[in-house]
């Protein structure tokens, strides 16, 4: 049989799941997109088509040792990709749109802190200052030294110069307050970062891969500024622009919520060739899964009355067919042809008059692998009659006396 007859049984609703579910597989390689997260994700969608390969041919044994591997493989997720996995709860929930987003409490610091990096650009000298918004990055940052005071210029300018002890690590500044300096990093795993991007920059992105943080970072090599935010990293010419990110980021300015009209630009305008290759691999799998579905279909089969006693004959049937709602997998029922379900009545036993015969599934013909969920009229009246009563009566004796 045909995976492609099941085609012709598309339902809006299996439609709507299709779609749903490319949305679903698009927006996780965009979010995981260049991640090892990424790589562990096309594998196990590999396993995935293994096994489904797997149940549909029937292989008992493979079949069985994947799903005893499943057990496992989600266990490891869970451990191993717990802060990546936190990241997508957290980017689907609404309830980030309800919060205050009032990380600073003054402007006036992110103005200080964007002319402190330029300077240190200009100069020169290697920077990374860690913003911290909503996530607590405490779990990720190493041998930082504790400080309590206002992020100036001078003691941002004292804390990178070449010759302090502490140069190499992250500023951590939090509330509008310097709460940390030298703090270390964790490096992120990509390999498509630019060659040009060193430490501080992988650095960054670390953090940023696991935290909601803002990380501004200063290049000593090409003396430019640059921020990294959900592992996305921009450069700044102009420090009144970055100004302006900064204090959309931190809460310092309205936030438009998101709209339906930017909902649907991005769903059905942005980055086409990424969609498609989704939306072919959802209905691959979909068409590979639907067989094994469970489904009930509707068909109107006629009865055919057999083995009529010697000396009778069917005088009058109340109805010539019935319908039958079956169920079986999917591939068997879309592809269900006319004729391979019938019933038929065996009539051997039955003397002349009237009977009221129940229609069982005794009665009924399937093809291997459906079965009858319900017959409607389950009833059928017949009435038999001998030979001689049921022949026609001579004309003469039609006649009127």
């Amino acid at each position: 049989m045909s995976v492609l007859g099941i085609i012709p049984t598309l339902t809006i609703r299996d439609l709507f799941d299709i779609f749903f579910l490319s949305l679903v597989a698009y927006q996780l390689f965009v979010w995981f997109r260049g991640t090892k997260a990424l790589r562990v994700l096309i594998g196990l969608v590999v396993l995935a088509m293994i096994y489904s390969l797997a149940k549909f041919w029937g292989l008992f044994m493979t079949t069985w040792a994947f799903q005893v591997l499943w057990q496992v493989l989600v266990i490891l997720l869970l451990i191993l990709f717990q802060s990546e996995i936190r990241q997508v709860l957290e980017k689907v929930s609404p309830l980030r749109y309800l919060r205050s987003r009032r990380y600073f409490s003054e402007a006036a610091v992110v103005q200080e802190i964007v002319r402190v990096v330029f300077d240190l650009a200009r100069e020169g000298t290697g920077a990374i200052i860690v913003l911290v918004r909503d996530d607590n990055p405490a779990e990720f940052i190493h041998s930082g030294q504790p400080v309590m005071g206002l992020p100036g210029a001078a003691l941002l300018k004292s804390i990178f110069n070449p010759h302090s002890p502490s140069h190499d690590g992250a500023v951590i500044i939090a509330d509008s307050r310097l709460k940390e300096m030298g703090a270390i990093l964790p490096l992120s795993d990509r390999d498509d970062l630019p060659e040009q991007h060193g430490t501080r920059h992988r650095a960054a992105v670390g953090l940023s891969e696991r935290t909601d943080a803002v990380c501004l970072v200063v290049s000593e090599e090409r003396s430019e500024v640059s921020t990294v935010v959900s592992g996305e990293i921009s450069t700044w010419q102009e420090p009144d622009s970055l100004v302006v990110q900064l204090k959309d980021w931190l809460g310092l300015i309205s936030v438009s919520r998101p709209t339906i009209q930017g909902f649907l630009k991005v769903v059905f305008v942005e980055n086409w060739g990424v969609k498609l290759g989704a939306f072919a691999l959802v209905a691959l799998f979909w068409l590979a899964l639907a067989g094994q579905q469970d489904f009930h279909v509707n068909v109107k089969v006629p009865v055919r009355f057999a083995n009529v006693a010697s000396g009778l004959v069917l005088d009058r049937e109340s109805t010539r067919e019935v319908n039958v709602e079956l169920t079986g997998r999917r591939l068997q029922a879309a592809t269900l042809k006319e004729g391979e379900v019938q019933i038929q009545v065996n009539l051997g036993t039955f003397p002349a008059g009237e009977h009221l015969i129940n229609i069982s599934a005794g009665n009924v013909d399937l093809p291997l692998g459906l079965k009858i969920e319900r017959v409607w009229p389950q009833n059928i009246k017949v009435l038999l009659k001998s030979e001689i009563e049921a022949l026609p009566l001579p004309k003469e004796m039609n006649r009127p006396k």
